[in-house]
Order: structure tokens, then C-alpha cells, then sequence
């Protein structure tokens, strides 16, 4: 009865910390654009200190085509995207945001076949050019 309780609560316990929402930067420089068409999308954010240890910082609600967050600029986060559908797939990306420039997520899921481009752009000078948003670390 006792173990019962103890997984009880490791799970509850568990269950607040992923449903705390990501409140982020006050400057807004990640833009994300989701589209799901046979499932729905979630993404949960990192932070990641130089030994790149993951710390949870909270979830971001994707329920809307185009959805804003902030990251530290200077700091590597990492952002995992939760495909799911028929089957769910998660995927990773690193980033480390530059002070100044923004950030294109482009996620998509469609008959359980997932999609994500990233895409960094230099607003002074309207340059911009896809990331690799592997994991480094």
C-alpha cells in the first residue's frame, strides 16, 4: 500500500511540474507557427546550463496557427516537440538566441509524418537562413 502511495505521488508531483506554463522573456523573439492536421502538437522548454543538464521551465500551448514565446537571448534552450497523433513522436531542437536577431519555428504534423524548420533572421538586415537545431550537448 505504501509503494502505491509513494507512485501516487511521484506521479502527481510529476504531473504539476509539466503543466506549468512557460512565461519566458518579456521580449518576445521566437515565433511559432504549428499546423496539425491529424493529431496536435505540444512543446515543452529547457533550459540548458554548460554541463547540459535540462531543466524544465514549463509548456507552451500551441493551440493557435502563429504563438510568440521568449528565450534568453545568450542561452542555450532546448525545445521539444511532442508529435502526436495515431503515434507519438518527440522531437528536439537547441537553440541559443542571439540578442537582437528572431526565431522562425515552422512545426507541422500530417498522417503521422512530422516537419521542423528553424530559422534564424537578422532584423537589421532582413538575412535570414535555416538552423541546425540538433542537440549539441
Amino acid at each position: 500500500m505504501r509503494g502505491i502511495f509513494i507512485a501516487a505521488l511521484i506521479l502527481g508531483l510529476a504531473g504539476c511540474d509539466a503543466s506549468r506554463p512557460y512565461t519566458g522573456e518579456a521580449e518576445k523573439n521566437v515565433r511559432i507557427r504549428a499546423s496539425a492536421s491529424s493529431g496536435r502538437i505540444a512543446l515543452d522548454v529547457f533550459g540548458l546550463n554548460s554541463g547540459c543538464e535540462a531543466t524544465y521551465l514549463g509548456y507552451v500551448a500551441l493551440d493557435r496557427p502563429v504563438v510568440e514565446l521568449g528565450l534568453p537571448a545568450g542561452r542555450a534552450s532546448l525545445l521539444v516537440f511532442q508529435f502526436e497523433g495515431s503515434t507519438s513522436i518527440k522531437k528536439e531542437v537547441q537553440l541559443v538566441p542571439k540578442p537582437g536577431n528572431r526565431y522562425e519555428a515552422y512545426a507541422a504534423y500530417k498522417d503521422s509524418i512530422y516537419d521542423i524548420e528553424l530559422r534564424e533572421i537578422d532584423p537589421r538586415t532582413g538575412a535570414n537562413h535555416e538552423l541546425d537545431g540538433r542537440r549539441r550537448c
